[in-house]
């Protein structure tokens, strides 16, 4: 584990697989972005009091438990070559921030902290056409023009794992509208399950980034 830098900003905690790209990553942001304390490491279980304000991870250390742990942190994934369904799983299941690839240039990375900081989420240009042409090819004979923004954050929230009470008490709305919604859901996008309903919110969620 590496503890970078005793200055006070904004905090990065690096939690990668790989302990020596880790600690490179922690030192090379250490060394160049003066408004951050770095914690690198690859065990988050001793990190002690430390508070995250954003984690880098990649997809071998992404879990539910770091997420619940440090709930109103950013979360990054450094794009290891992810293929596109891992990457829509991890979008949708873990509401990422932003996704930077291995490659990216140091002030790149810089814009794309500075720009999920700033509430954006980050996916280069590259990445974003993909996943959409990805999204558009599974919901090919689907349209979704006629999705009212309430029915298009519950496809968001069906997609994530959400029962229909949890989906109510996140939209403060009965659990008898949510399920009214849905069947309405259903008719729009002519599918059968909510299991169908995963392409809608991953071109709804790329959408949103263009």
């Amino acid at each position: 584990m590496g503890r970078h830098s005793g200055k006070r900003g904004k905090t990065i905690l690096i939690n990668l697989s790989n302990l020596l790209l880790c600690e490179a990553l922690g030192k090379l942001l250490d060394n160049e972005v003066e408004c951050y304390e770095v914690l690198a490491t690859n065990d988050i279980e001793n990190t002690g009091n430390f508070l995250p304000d954003n984690i880098v991870i990649d997809v071998h250390t992404i879990s539910q438990a770091l997420v619940e742990r440090w709930p109103d942190a950013k979360i990054i994934l450094i794009d290891t070559g992810v293929d596109e369904e891992d990457i829509i799983n991890l979008l949708l299941s873990y509401k990422l921030d932003g996704v930077i690839k291995t490659d990216t240039d140091l002030s790149l990375f810089i814009k794309a902290l500075s720009a999920i900081e700033a509430g954006q989420v980050w996916l280069d240009n590259g990445r974003i056409k993909a996943l959409l042409k990805h999204a558009e090819t599974l919901a090919t004979t689907q349209s979704d023009s006629s999705l009212s923004k309430k029915e298009r954050d519950i496809i968001i929230l069906i997609s994530q794992g959400n029962k229909n009470k949890e989906i109510a008490d996140k939209l403060c709305i009965s659990e008898q509208t949510v399920k009214s919604h849905i069947s309405r859901i259903f008719r729009k996008t002519n599918v059968s399950s909510r299991s169908q309903l995963v392409p809608f919110a991953l071109k709804l969620k790329l959408l949103s980034l263009e």
